[in-house]
């Protein structure tokens, strides 16, 4: 009985070795045509969209998250609906398993946010520029040498977008220099208006004068202290050191006007009512005013050592437009006066002192 349970069992042993081997070789067969035809990677899907397989899901995670969270340049942040999920299976050897096709898919699907600097012109947006120093930049030296009545209401304003839209330097200050001279022009052309109008109100205002002085007038001839029709009083008192058509030393042509001696700081009156043409400097005239009384005449009142008036000012008799003194060609105090008609230098004389 016994020999029969041994040979029982030694047999039943050998058919499960056999078993097992066969089962062995049959698996490494499996393995080994697996191993051949499939290799182990992860499914990256975006979405429930497959993008692509890795076989580092590690490596690949880090470069998704340094991409998502990169904010260099004028990127201002990167957002994406669902991050990456991935699932580790064998995959045919034959499919392709590039990191970079992952980074491209992922890259599609971001939205990239940009941060600029927009320069305005009175609110409106006139160029992009990277940064905010940049965008200072540009306006300290469009407003540089910019009248300070004229205001471009320069500012800047940050902007946020999905496109990347920057312009360069040049771009910018071309665009704003273009502004810049309109509005001069037209600053300027205002202020030519302006000082045209009141030529023409104080024209008018002497003209009414004048005519008012012709009416109460007797005789045909005009009065001594008149001249083409208006009354005329003298600008300051003192006494003739020079007369019209003198010659001296001190100038190198005939004298076109009349000086009065009198003391510096002495205050210098229009003969007439008029408005202000000129008030500066002028080479040996030195400070210089000249008042127009229209009708063709005009005055000059020259060596002043003080100017009280500026260019389409209005004067009358009652005004007190500059101080005599000693300024450009002069050996001392004392007003030159000229009287100018159709801009012929006549003696004062024959009108006044």
């Amino acid at each position: 009985m016994n020999f029969i349970l041994v040979n029982w069992v030694k047999y039943y042993t050998k058919e499960v070795l056999k078993t097992l081997k066969v089962v062995a070789i049959g698996s490494a067969l499996i393995i080994a045509v697996a191993y051949i035809k499939y290799k182990p990677a992860y499914k990256v899907t975006l979405l429930g969209e497959t993008i692509g397989y890795t076989l580092n899901k590690e490596s690949i995670s880090k470069k998704i998250d340094s991409y998502l969270n990169d904010t260099t340049g004028n990127i201002a942040f990167r957002e994406i609906e669902a991050k990456p999920e991935y699932e580790f299976k064998l995959v045919n050897r034959e499919e392709e398993v590039k990191d970079k096709n992952i980074m491209i898919a992922v890259q599609d699907a971001v939205t990239t946010t940009y941060k600029t600097y927009a320069i305005t012109a009175d609110g409106e947006q006139k160029g992009f520029v990277e940064n905010q120093d940049i965008a200072e930049e540009i306006i300290n030296a469009i407003n540089e040498d910019l009248d300070k009545n004229i205001d471009l209401k320069l500012g800047v304003e940050e902007v946020f977008s999905t496109e990347l839209n920057l312009n360069s330097k040049e771009e910018v200050s071309n665009t704003l220099n273009e502004i810049k001279t309109a509005k001069v022009t037209e600053y300027k052309e205002a202020q030519e208006k302006a000082r045209k109008a009141a030529i023409a109100k104080a024209k008018a205002r002497a003209a009414a004068q004048n005519a008012e002085y012709s009416m109460a007038t007797t005789t045909d001839a005009a009065p001594s202290g008149s001249i083409q029709g208006m009354s005329l009083s003298i600008p300051v008192s003192g006494t003739i050191s020079s007369r019209f058509g003198s010659r001296s030393s001190v100038r190198s042509s005939v004298h076109t006007g009349l000086d009065i001696a009198c003391p510096s700081g002495t205050g210098i009156r229009p003969v007439s009512a008029g408005v202000v043409t000129f008030a500066a400097y002028n080479g040996s005239y030195g400070n210089l005013i000249k008042v127009d009384h229209g009708n063709g005449v005009e005055t000059w009142y020259a060596h002043c050592s003080a100017i009280y008036v500026s260019p389409g000012q209005s004067v009358d008799t009652g005004s007190t437009i500059g101080a005599v003194g000693a300024t450009g060609n002069a050996t001392g105090p004392h007003l030159h006066l000229e009287i100018r008609i159709g801009g012929t230098p006549v003696n004062p004389e024959n009108y006044l002192y």
